[in-house]
């Protein structure tokens, strides 16, 4: 007898998970390096994230947007939090479709007092196993799938974001630094001649306030040279948080081409972006689940059963056995707080549905009249920057000639300078514009390295 009880035993610990503790900050601190060029080349190759390309990582030549893109998905540290999540919800719908454990009862009264002389010990076993568990089993497997899918899809749709992101940090790192190069050139070309117009202004050759105009000018350039190099900093250092780097780590970017600009028309734009925002499928996935839980909630309404086994011997020796039935009556219906709670859920989710298709629709026509905007402007002001890069050049060999004065060739270099800060700014922001609309309209990527 004791045999088969051991091993009953055994057999039910066996199933049991061990625990084990787990330390915190030394771990957390290792896990702060960045995973190695190969593992993230080999990450890259396997890369599976909708609307994003495997990209072959070469370390070797200068990253491109989109290698810094899925170099970021791989390996942003919050993006892996977010995976970490994931897991859980798996884990959720593991536990949902298991069967409840059966309740064993077992009591033994031992006779006393007056008349108990000759009596035996009273005892009463019994099986018990919840058959309510097997009527909402399906609901809560449904309802634990759906919210496992709305965390992957939210989990896919902060990657685009985050690859997106990446997209655009390293676009400002490259744009802050050629507008910083601009306006370091221009203030190193005034100043090579501050001597220069300083004693033209004390020979009479040139006015007092054009002297000061060039000085202030000069102030001015250094001034935004200085904020440049300080967003410049910035931006690398964001750039390298994005992709899981330390602030330190450098890197090389290659020039980026112009990207190609969203087309169609914003209600087009929209209704696709319907369909592929993994931000919006992530919602119809919660209120999926929601709705399951409305369903689960209406169910523990019900009376719920318990079926089993029962035995049991008296103290006269006399044993008996049979069924064990246990039904818990909603007398009181306790649970139409919970139906309450579920039904409200499930409205709130459709209002924050309708609401991110109603900040979706804004966004996208927002964007799509801001990159149309800056495509016109951006077109004209090339159109002058060709002239005035000519005009320039014109300008440099006649002054170098004595052909022209010094005041003049400064001027026009003045003013292409403003010129070419303005356009960077300007390409800067156009590329803002179009990796935005991008994201808000979840159009795929190209087969391009932009």
């Amino acid at each position: 007898m004791r045999i088969p009880a051991l091993a009953l035993a055994l057999a039910i610990l066996s199933g049991c998970a061990a625990y084990q503790a787990k330390p915190l900050r030394a771990p957390a601190l290792a896990a702060l390096k960045s995973p190695s060029h190969r593992a993230l080349a080999a990450a890259a190759r396997t890369l599976r994230v909708p609307g994003l390309v495997s990209l072959p990582l070469d370390f070797r030549k200068p990253l491109t947007g989109k290698d810094l893109g899925v170099i970021a998905v791989i390996a942003n540290p919050s993006l892996r939090a977010l995976r970490a999540r994931e897991r859980i919800a798996r884990a959720q719908v593991f536990a949902a479709g298991l069967l409840p454990d059966p309740v064993v009862q077992f009591s033994a009264l031992k006779p006393y007092g007056v008349g108990s002389a000759g009596r035996s010990l009273a005892l009463s076993d019994g099986f018990l196993w919840d058959l309510s568990r097997l009527v909402t089993r399906s609901t809560d497997i449904r309802m634990a799938r759906e919210r496992a899918a709305s965390v992957r899809y939210n989990v896919a749709w902060r990657e685009w974001v985050a690859a997106n992101e990446a997209r655009l940090a390293a676009r400002q790192v490259y744009w802050l630094g050629a507008e910083w190069r601009i306006a370091r050139k221009a203030s190193a070309l005034l100043g090579n001649h501050d001597q220069v117009l300083a004693r033209d202004a004390h020979r009479r050759l040139i006015g007092d306030r054009q002297l000061l105009f060039f000085q202030a000018a000069q102030d001015a350039l250094r001034m935004k040279a200085q904020a440049l190099h300080r967003a410049l900093k910035a931006a690398r250092i964001t750039l390298n948080g994005q992709l899981g780097l330390p602030p330190w780590a450098t890197l090389r970017i290659a020039r980026p081409t112009r990207l190609r600009g969203v087309a169609g028309a914003p209600r087009s734009l929209f209704h696709r972006a319907v369909s592929r925002r993994l931000d919006l499928v992530a919602l119809v996935a919660a209120y999926h689940s929601a709705d399951q839980a409305l369903l689960r909630a209406v169910l523990d309404q019900y009376p719920r059963l318990s079926l089993g086994a029962a035995g049991a011997r008296n103290s006269s020796g006399l044993s008996e056995a049979g069924l064990q039935l246990s039904v818990v009556v909603p007398l009181f219906n306790a649970n139409r707080g919970a139906v309450a709670i579920a039904r409200a859920r499930r409205a709130a989710l459709f209002k924050d549905y309708v609401a991110r298709l109603a900040e979706a629709r804004a966004q996208i026509y927002q964007l799509d009249a801001a990159q149309a905007s800056l495509d016109r402007e951006l077109a004209g002001l090339k159109g002058r920057r060709t002239r005035l890069a000519r005009t320039a050049r014109a300008a440099g060999t006649a002054w170098t000639a004595h052909a022209l004065g010094l005041v003049s060739y400064l001027t026009l270099m003045q003013e292409l300078t403003a010129v070419e800060l303005k356009m960077t700014a300007l390409r800067l922001s156009r590329a803002a514009t179009t990796l935005a609309l991008v994201t808000a309209t979840a159009r795929p990527w190209s087969g391009g390295r932009s």
